[in-house]
């Protein structure tokens, strides 16, 4: 049993107006708890409050709708327009910054995955994992775009109206802004299609509205990913030009960190090198790197449960990424989920007492 309170990912870290505790941070994971009316009850805003305790960096939030329009996928899911609903999430930053921790809200469109769903392009959806049939998703026009920017607009001023340290812009797993990226779900032939400019002009539309919203120094992180949940085997960069064009982008956009999105954290991004996707994207971008996939965790996220002796894993590979300079701060996930006390454990190199995650979990804000 080891000591690690001298590890880096431990110890303080500060960008810009961010300071943080420790590098640890709380990846964004959909609970679906909210109220149908999108605000949070008491036991969401004790659930983030626990992580905080537990020293917990930066807690980014789960998925906040961006409107009542296109953005959610089920009515349970917490949004960030009405005076109700940004009440709920002050109380979750108030209790947040009285644990010492920091907290960022993460703005989200579900996009072609939503209850009333829009998109770059129309399209059929494959069933939902219950066997359920997907409405059809109707291509965006001028109108919906002006919609979506206004809507991310206000969730961006309401961040900060409730006391935020940051915000994140979920751009990652098909949802919206991810779909813009991909030639397979958008296949339009006007200035949103067609070259990668063009799939990407959106999705930095988006940045740049933001960071008119919250002025220069409002620190923005940008999730993104190579995979798409309706799609693991998707490869959007297929190689380092490829990934510089975007990263590049998201920097010279507005984007202050990047977070970076991976099945693995561990695994290589390119035949050509060892080096993680995330570690490639903060070489090319110049910009602090979030690196987040299976950490402390020996299961995928559609891998069936591991054996006993393999529920946990010795999260040490991920602070030696940490400690070699190939990624700034850590996101963890699920093992979140199943350990409010995931930094104290691992701080005091008690990992193997972690309880190991498991869906029913999912049922349950513990």
């Amino acid at each position: 049993m080891s000591d690690r309170t001298r590890s880096l990912l431990f110890q303080p870290w500060s960008h810009g107006t961010l300071r943080l505790r420790n590098r640890v941070v709380m990846a964004p994971m959909t609970r679906r708890k909210a109220a149908p009316d999108g605000i949070l009850t008491d036991a969401i805003v004790a659930y983030y409050e626990r992580r905080a305790q537990n020293d917990v960096g930066l807690i980014v939030s789960e998925g906040i709708s961006v409107d009542s329009l296109h953005a959610y996928d089920t009515l349970t899911v917490p949004r960030l327009e009405t005076p109700g609903q940004v009440e709920g999430w002050r109380r979750v930053v108030d209790a947040v910054h009285a644990a010492g921790g920091a907290f960022a809200p993460q703005l989200w469109h579900t996009g072609r995955l939503a209850a009333n769903p829009i998109g770059p392009s129309a399209a059929t959806m494959p069933p939902r994992p219950d066997g359920t049939a997907r409405p059809e998703v109707r291509a965006m026009e001028p109108d919906d775009f002006r919609q979506v920017l206004e809507a991310y607009r206000l969730s961006a001023r309401n961040a900060i109206e409730i006391g935020s340290d940051a915000l994140e812009i979920h751009g990652a797993h098909g949802y919206l802004l991810d779909s813009f990226l991909s030639p397979v779900n958008n296949r339009r032939t006007d200035e949103h299609g067609g070259s990668p400019e063009n799939r990407m002009r959106f999705p930095l539309e988006v940045v740049r509205a933001i960071r008119t919203e919250v002025g220069p120094d409002f620190p923005i992180l940008y999730r993104f990913s190579q995979w798409k949940v309706d799609d693991y085997r998707e490869i959007k960069f297929r190689g380092p030009d490829e990934l510089e064009r975007w990263v590049v982008a998201l920097r010279e956009a507005g984007v202050d960190i990047l977070h970076v999105s991976t099945r693995d954290l561990l695994d290589p991004a390119f035949e050509t090198s060892p080096d993680s996707l995330a570690a490639w994207s903060r070489r090319l971008s110049g910009l602090p790197v979030v690196g987040v996939g299976k950490v402390s965790l020996f299961r995928g996220m559609d891998e069936s449960p591991p054996p006993p002796e393999q529920a946990v894993a010795d999260p040490e590979p991920i602070l030696a990424m940490v400690e070699d300079g190939e990624i700034d701060l850590v996101a963890v996930g699920r093992a979140l989920i199943a350990n409010p006390d995931w930094v104290p454990l691992v701080r005091s190199g008690r990992w193997r007492d972690l309880v190991p995650y498991s869906r029913e979990l999912l049922t349950e804000l513990r």
